[in-house]
This record gives structure tokens, C-alpha cells and sequence, in this order.
């Protein structure tokens, strides 16, 4: 009763007072702290079972140990629980494979997830779920989407967590088409106005650049809580339409409800997106003094992002040296950023710098301290800072897009030549190309650090993930259709410039969601109006 209402204190002490402690005690405390997210107790007391006489372990002790390496994101010591139970003989049922599948899932190793999966002889709702969750968690959306139709085919029946994970892998490829369909099975099966359901088709729509279809679902959801909220105003601070996003927080405000902290990154973020410097600041002042939330990290890392957009580099590094708690990876890398929109290379050394002290093995840092060198022409450093990132084994994250045709999603890697219409893609962006140098398009090639020919490198800006995607959508969809493909990173300048002109000379609607904002283009213009 006491670990179920959240107070772990008096649990233990009615614990520690039982003189004899079996297992369904044991259990029950553990399961207590495991459920309440205290994964280093529930460590202790299962090394502490270990050493205790006349008790054995069983499968719900496992599955409690199991979640608690999950919740911590402990792989090493999730395979050592998984090892302990198979030396002990304890039988594998479907309840412990799905706790591994979803273990395996959250601490990072998606093959052992899916070998686990793989060993149900008839996975339930839960181990679809867990699976499902797991390749969306690691941005395999396609094969979420391909396990999903497997699923239905088995005759499975998709609950709510279902339709959540499933929504999001089309949230993340963009695959508005699938997310239409996918929203209509929720309808037939009356969960589309669960709030979980609800509130992940407001984030799908939004994260696909149909704020209207987001809007239509929001206004449909009959209880609106403060996360169906935050997520329409996600979605108006994703496209930067700062006033949107302002009007609904009044308009929640005026329910009666208050915004979190997580809508005050939103929020934040918004105006970021739009240069709103001193909005940005009200905003973050009025968190402590009229809604009693103390700002996070992330709300002053969203402040250094604000001031670095706007050109304010001096108060944006004055802010990371004199905030409350020290700053964080983001923080310093936000400042880098800015550092190299702005060309100030000093700043960006001691940005670097701090980078360093805080993860040396962290790519991102690396890169953008290599391409303020090589903007600013300063090839040696730029070339030291390149050997230092392959010296600390800092490998690049790689860069994917994804673009859906005909209801199924494309994928694409940097240079990639594994699609079937690898060729006419290619030719397309030659055609492109030459049609884009003849309205003054320069292609940046000074970032690229390989010691190639320009024109070995004008190739390589060619094989950019959301060029192919972009190229694949112009080959395979009728003129007139509106484009949209998602990136796992952020939109680099010359892939921006280039889809600009593209809009304007194939005469499309293309929408871009990188990892930061939705970018709409049309007509040789961005909605961010290149303030990215």
C-alpha cells in the first residue's frame, strides 16, 4: 500500500520491521522502488537477496530488477540480470521476454531486443508494443512501420501505446500518408479520443507540417490536459509561428490550466525560432515570478540558444558562466552554434573548449569547431581539430532522411546508392544542379574538409540525405504534390539554399522537418525566413 501511494519511506520501515522477510515481501519492495524510479535501491536490495538464506529468486523479482535497468539506461548490468536468471534455471516466460525486449530496447542495443523478440513463439500485445517502441526509440520508423503491418496481419488487435509509438514513427519520417491511414484504424476502434492517441496525432500531424490537421484533432479531444497543450504548441513553435504558439498558451491559461516546464521550452523555443529576444526573456522571468517554476537547464539552455540566434554572443556566454547549475552539453554547444553563424572564432575556441572538459568523445563539438576554422580559412586548425575528433574516436552520428511515396518510407544515408533508382537520383541532381549554378546558386564546399577536387566535393554536397530524398520525391510523385521528408540532424546551409531554389524552379511545396524545426518552402523562400 505505502510503495503503491508513493511513500518508499514507510514502506521500509513496515519492511524492516517484518521478522521474517519471504519472498513476496521482497518482491514487493522491490517492485515498490522499481516502480517509483529508484533503480540504484532496488541494485542493493537485490544483491542483498543474493546473501540472504532460503530465498529464491523468481520471475517477478527479475522483472522488477529488469525495468530498474531500464529506467537507468544500465545495458552491463541489464545482460549481467539477464545471465543470472539463465544460470539459475528460471524459465523465460512472455512477460520476463517482453521486460528484456523493452530492457534491451531503452539501454541502447535494439539487436538484442530484437533477437529476444524473436524467440516468442506468440508474442502478445505488450511484446509488439515493446518491439515497436524499441526501433522507433533508435530511428528504425520503417521497420516500426514494417513490424506494425506484421502485427495487424497476425490479427492483433493495437491498443492506445500501440497507436502512440506507431504515430510517432510516422511523426519522425514524415509519413503523413501512413499517419492519415493509421488515425483511421484509431477511429475504428474508438481510441482515436483516448488521450494518449489524441494528443500523439496532434504531434504527428505538427511534425509532418499539417498544423491544420493537428489543430482539427486538438479541438476534437475532449479532455485536454497540460500534455495535449503542450503538444499544439510544440507543434506552433516547431513551424515558428510564435504568435500561435503565445495565443494558445493563453487560451490554456484561460481553462483554467497552468503550463509546465515543458511547455515553457516550447515556448522558449518559439520565440528563439522568430529572434523574439526580449519576449524570450519576459517569458523566462515570468516562470519564477507568476507560475513558481524554478528554470531548468534546458530553460537556460533555450535562453543561451535565443540570444545566440539573435547576434547577442557577449550576454549568451555571460549567461552559461553565472547561471545556477553548471552548464551542460547543449548550453556550450548552442553558444558554438552561434558562433559559427556568427564567425567568432575566438568565442568558439573557448566554447570548444568546455565541450571538451565535459565530453571529449561527443562529435557535434568537433565538427562546427572544424567548420569555423574552415570558414574563417584557417585550414591548419581546421584540419588539427578534424584529426583530434578520429584520435577521441568521435564518430559522426550519421545523418538520415526519410521521404514517403506511394505509403511506404524511403530511406536514405549520406552518398547513399543502395535505393533501387540510385541512378536516376543521381542524374536528377545533376539536372538540378546545373539548372540551380544558372540562377546564381554557389554551391558551399569550403566546409568540407576532404582533400579532394571542388568538384569531387560539389559531388559530395550532392549525396546529402535530404537532397536525395528531395530528388527521389520530385521523381516519384505527380507536379504539383507538396514534398515532405524528415532529417535526423539539422538542415546544413548549402542543402537550405539549395531547396529554396529548388522550390521555385520545379515549382513544389517542400517541407523539411530537421531535428530542430519544420522548414516550408516555396516559391525560392523558407518560412524560417533563414534565421535557422
Amino acid at each position: 500500500m505505502y510503495s503503491k501511494c508513493g511513500s518508499l519511506e514507510d514502506a521500509r520501515k513496515v519492511f524492516n520491521a517484518l521478522p521474517n522477510r519471504d519472498i513476496v515481501s521482497w518482491n514487493t519492495m522491490i517492485r515498490g522502488y522499481s516502480q517509483n524510479g529508484y533503480g540504484q535501491e532496488v541494485l542493493r536490495m537485490y544483491a542483498t537477496m543474493q546473501q540472504s538464506a532460503g530465498i529464491k529468486l523468481d520471475n517477478i523479482t527479475y522483472a522488477s530488477i529488469l525495468k530498474a535497468c531500464s529506467s537507468m539506461a544500465d545495458l552491463g548490468k541489464g545482460r549481467q540480470i539477464h545471465a543470472q536468471m539463465v544460470r539459475s534455471g528460471i524459465k523465460i516466460d512472455t512477460v520476463i521476454r517482453n521486460t528484456l525486449i523493452d530492457m534491451y530496447g531503452r539501454c541502447g542495443s535494439l539487436q538484442e531486443a530484437l533477437k529476444e523478440f524473436q524467440k516468442l513463439p506468440n508474442p502478445d500485445i505488450v511484446s509488439w508494443n515493446s518491439m515497436i517502441a524499441a526501433y522507433v526509440l533508435h530511428e528504425h520508423a520503417h521497420d516500426a512501420l514494417r513490424l506494425y503491418e506484421e502485427m495487424l496481419q497476425t490479427g492483433a488487435k493495437p491498443d492506445s501505446i500501440t497507436f502512440a509509438s506507431i504515430l510517432k514513427a510516422c511523426g519522425e519520417t514524415a509519413a503523413i500518408g501512413q499517419g492519415r491511414r493509421i488515425h483511421a484504424q484509431a477511429v475504428r476502434v474508438s481510441l482515436h479520443l483516448d488521450s494518449l492517441v489524441g494528443t500523439t496525432l496532434v504531434d504527428m500531424y505538427a511534425r509532418c507540417g499539417s498544423l491544420d490537421e493537428a489543430r482539427q484533432v486538438f479541438d476534437r479531444l475532449p479532455n485536454r490536459g497540460v500534455v495535449s497543450w503542450g503538444a499544439m504548441i510544440a507543434g506552433y513553435a516547431r513551424v515558428g509561428d510564435c504568435r500561435l504558439a503565445q495565443q494558445c498558451l493563453e487560451d490554456m491559461q484561460a481553462q483554467g490550466l497552468k503550463p509546465d516546464k515543458v511547455i515553457f521550452i516550447s515556448i522558449l523555443a518559439a520565440c528563439s525560432h522568430k529572434g523574439l529576444v526580449e519576449e524570450g526573456k519576459g517569458y523566462f522571468k515570468s516562470m519564477s515570478e507568476h507560475y513558481g517554476i524554478s528554470p531548468g537547464i534546458e530553460h537556460y539552455s533555450c535562453m543561451v540558444d535565443l540570444l545566440g540566434r539573435a547576434g547577442k554572443l557577449d550576454e549568451a556566454e555571460h549567461l552559461l558562466q553565472t547561471m545556477p547549475m553548471s552548464p551542460d552539453i547543449v548550453g556550450w554547444g548552442s553558444l558554438l552554434t552561434a558562433c559559427k553563424t556568427y564567425g567568432d572564432v575566438e568565442r568558439g575556441r573557448r566554447c570548444f573548449d568546455e565541450l571538451m572538459k565535459l565530453d571529449s568523445r561527443k562529435a557535434s563539438g568537433y565538427v562546427l569547431m572544424a567548420n569555423i576554422y574552415a570558414d574563417a580559412h584557417m585550414w591548419t586548425d581546421a584540419y588539427r581539430i578534424e584529426y583530434l575528433r578520429r584520435s577521441a574516436g568521435a564518430w559522426k552520428k550519421p545523418a538520415r532522411a526519410w521521404i514517403e511515396v506511394n505509403n511506404k518510407v524511403h530511406g536514405f544515408l549520406v552518398g547513399d546508392k543502395s535505393h533501387p533508382q540510385t541512378d536516376s537520383i543521381y542524374s536528377q541532381l545533376k539536372r538540378l544542379s546545373c539548372k540551380m549554378k544558372e540562377q546564381g546558386y554557389i554551391p558551399k564546399i569550403d566546409s568540407i574538409l576532404k582533400q579532394v577536387s571542388d568538384e569531387d566535393k560539389e559531388d559530395s554536397l550532392c549525396g546529402h540525405v535530404e537532397k536525395l530524398a528531395i530528388a527521389f520525391g520530385l521523381l516519384s510523385t505527380p507536379q504539383g504534390t507538396t514534398i515532405r521528408a524528415a532529417k535526423n540532424l539539422r538542415v546544413c546551409t548549402d542543402c537550405h539554399t539549395a531547396t529554396k531554389i529548388i522550390s521555385k524552379l520545379e515549382n513544389r511545396e517542400i517541407v523539411i522537418r530537421d531535428a530542430y524545426r519544420l522548414h516550408h518552402f516555396k516559391d525560392g523562400a523558407c518560412s524560417c525566413e533563414d534565421f535557422y
